[in-house]
């Protein structure tokens, strides 16, 4: 991917019909997902979950997209759950209201699962549901404003659909101290801790972006596909150190395709390997 191209951003129509709650754009290589609540912070709605799945589920299949970014307009990236959703719940039985808050747990997962490179770009007041997704993601960028807090524990809730993704980069000690406590902290805690992976300056978002995405410039686009894929098995816990046959397996199969036979001739050639 060069500068130029990462660069270049066609604006185009909801792919999807009705999603007045996303604004989606798509580059060469790249799809853009802004939320657009942002006059109540982007805060977690069913419509908004729902246009969610709808437009991941297309980019899914889009195999010339390397890169996902998730970012919200506004002032935060995202303040959570709606707390307008939860209202009257006591109304419904607890098999309806599982079934409503499982459409984010799904989310997340799908988020997981994603064959591309996802990046949450985040900024301003990200708390609670908006902390799942950005934990969903590969990667996370924050602004170095942003702030930080997991506000179920004060509003009598748990955070259950979003701490098995957040428990991927937090340790059980940095869980208990900031969701038992609900206590707001700053960006600098959270990239210590592996919450967010880098730091962004205001005004350097796009700059920052861009130089991250170009740091994949030499990767093969299939093997970082099937590489993510791996990972996230590792992760959780399909692929475990006694599946011996089985990772073997794995790596004959990518040294036998084209694309690694071609990084191997390109290697001993001392030549680059065309992308």
């Amino acid at each position: 991917m060069t500068k130029r191209e990462s660069t270049k951003s066609v604006a185009l129509a909801p792919p999807v019909e009705g999603l007045g709650r996303l604004e989606i754009t798509y580059s060469e290589q790249v799809a853009r997902i802004n939320l657009n609540r942002p006059e109540c912070h982007n805060a977690l709605i069913p419509e908004l979950i729902s246009e969610l799945h709808q437009a991941l589920d297309l980019i899914a299949k889009k195999e010339e997209i390397q890169f996902v970014v998730l970012s919200g307009n506004g002032r935060s990236f995202c303040a959570g759950a709606d707390l307008n959703w939860f209202s009257g719940e006591e109304e419904l039985s607890l098999e309806e209201s599982s079934a409503s808050y499982k459409q984010l747990a799904d989310l997340l997962l799908k988020i997981w699962q994603l064959p591309q490179i996802t990046i949450a770009l985040v900024h301003g007041n990200v708390f609670g549901g908006g902390i799942g997704l950005m934990a969903a993601c590969d990667f996370v960028l924050a602004d170095a404003n942003t702030r930080f807090m997991f506000s179920e524990v004060k509003l009598g809730l748990l955070p259950a659909t979003i701490l098995p993704f957040v428990a991927k980069r937090l340790s059980v000690q940095s869980l208990r101290k900031w969701i038992l406590t609900g206590e707001l902290f700053a960006v600098n805690e959270a990239h210590q801790a592996g919450l967010v992976d880098v730091i962004y300056e205001d005004g350097l978002m796009e700059r920052t972006l861009l130089e991250f995405m170009t740091s994949f410039v030499a990767a093969s686009p299939s093997a970082i596909k099937k590489a993510k894929q791996l990972i996230n098995e590792v992760a959780s816990g399909k692929i475990s150190v006694v599946d011996t046959e089985r990772t073997s397996g794995i790596l004959a199969e990518a040294l036998s395709s084209p694309d690694g036979q071609e990084g191997i001739r390109a290697f001993l050639e001392k030549r680059k390997k065309p992308l």
